[in-house]
C-alpha cells in the first residue's frame, strides 16, 4: 500500500514514517523548502520526497498520486509570518483533503490534539477542531485522533524539562503545578497511525490517545528527577504574573520560549480517556516512568533540536 504523508520529517513524523517503512509501506513525503535533513531522513527509508507546503495547494498537486490512504500530521504550536494556525490546521488540512480526493485515496488519518472543541480554551485547539471539522464533512474514510503530551526522542517538550533537571537547582513550574496531563509514548502513537491502516473498527472513529494515567506537572517533573537519580525542588511561577511576560514576548520574539494561548493550554490539564483506544488496538501505552528512562541517557547531551514552545503535539 502507499501512504502520503504529511508532517514526515516532524517530531511524530520521523517515528511514523519509520513504523511505517519496517511494516513495507510505500511512502510518498512533502517537506518544507529548505529542509534538507528532513529530506535525507525519508528518503533514507526507501520514501519519495517532494517540496512543498500544505498551505500551497499548487505544491500538492500531484503528491498523493497512487496512495491509496493519507496521514496528515502537519501542525504548528507558534504563529509565524504566513503559518498562522487558521492558514495550517485549517486551509492546510482543507488542502490536504482536496489533493487525497483528487488523488483517490479512501482513507485519510488526521492529527488532532486533545481538548480540540468548539469552544475550545486556546486558538490553537479552535482550528483543531475546525480542522476536524472539514475532515468528518469530506466523505473520506477517516480516523482522527486526539493526543495529549506526546513524548520521546526529538521530543522538546520533554527534552525541555530534563535539561531543566539537569541543570537548574530549582525548576520553575508556571502556576501550582497541579493541572494533570497524559504523556503519551511517541511510539505508542506511531502504533496507532499504523495499525489505523488495516483496522476496520478504526475507520470513521475519533480516538483519545495518552498514557495509562495521568499526572500532573509537578508528578511529571518528579518522576524524570527519579529517573535521573536527582531531587529538585519546584519555584512556581504565577499564572497572573507569567502571562503578561509572554504577552512581551510575542511581541519582541521571533519564536517566544512561551505564548498566553500555551499558558491558557497548560493551565486547563490535558487528560483523556484511553478506553477505546484500549480497546480497539488491544495494548497498553507505556507508563512515563517507564517509557522515560531509557530516553534519560540521550537527553544528557545536546541534540538536534525541535521547535521551542510547550508542544502538545
Amino acid at each position: 500500500m502507499k501512504i502520503f504523508l504529511t508532517g514526515g520529517s516532524g517530531f511524530v513524523g520521523r517515528h511514523l514514517a519509520t513504523e511505517l517503512a519496517s511494516r513495507g509501506y510505500e511512502l510518498a513525503c512533502i517537506v518544507r523548502a529548505g529542509d534538507g535533513s528532513g529530506a535525507a531522513f525519508l528518503r533514507g527509508l526507501g520514501a519519495s520526497v517532494t517540496s512543498g507546503s500544505v498551505t500551497d495547494p499548487a505544491s500538492l498537486e500531484g503528491a498523493a498520486e497512487g496512495a491509496e490512504a493519507v496521514i496528515h500530521l502537519v501542525g504548528i504550536i507558534l504563529e509565524g509570518p504566513g503559518a498562522s494556525f487558521s492558514q495550517v490546521h485549517v486551509e492546510g488540512t482543507r488542502n490536504v483533503l482536496a489533493e487525497a480526493k483528487r488523488a483517490g485515496a479512501g482513507r485519510f488519518i488526521h492529527m488532532s490534539a486533545a481538548g480540540a472543541a468548539p469552544a475550545a480554551v486556546s486558538r490553537y485547539l479552535g482550528t483543531k477542531w475546525t480542522a476536524e471539522e472539514e475532515v468528518r464533512a469530506s466523505g473520506l474514510s477517516s480516523t482522527i485522533f486526539r493526543p495529549s503530551i506526546i513524548y520521546g526522542p526529538r521530543g522538546e517538550f520533554i527534552r525541555m524539562l530534563i535539561r531543566q533537571v539537569r541543570l537548574l537547582p530549582v525548576v520553575p513550574v508556571i502556576g501550582d503545578g497541579r493541572y494533570r496531563l497524559q504523556p503519551v509514548s511517541v511510539f505508542d502513537i506511531a502504533r496507532i497511525f499504523a495499525d489505523s491502516l488495516t483496522n476496520p473498527k478504526t475507520i470513521n472513529k475519533v480516538y483519545a490517545a495518552g498514557g495509562p494515567r495521568s499526572l500532573s506537572y509537578n508528578e511529571m517533573v518528579d518522576a524524570i528527577a527519579a529517573a535521573m537519580g536527582k531531587h529538585r525542588l519546584k519555584l512556581h511561577l504565577p499564572a497572573a504574573m507569567m502571562k503578561p511576560v509572554a504577552a512581551v514576548a510575542e511581541k519582541v520574539m521571533r519564536r517566544p520560549f512561551v505564548t498566553r494561548d500555551q499558558i491558557n493550554m497548560l493551565l486547563a490539564g490535558n487528560t483523556v480517556d484511553i478506553q477505546a483506544m484500549r480497546t480497539d488496538f488491544g495494548f497498553e501505552p507505556v507508563e512515563f516512568k517507564d517509557g522515560i528512562r531509557p530516553l534519560i541517557e540521550t537527553w544528557r547531551r545536546p541534540g538536534p533540536r525541535t521547535r521551542p514552545g510547550l508542544y502538545l503535539l
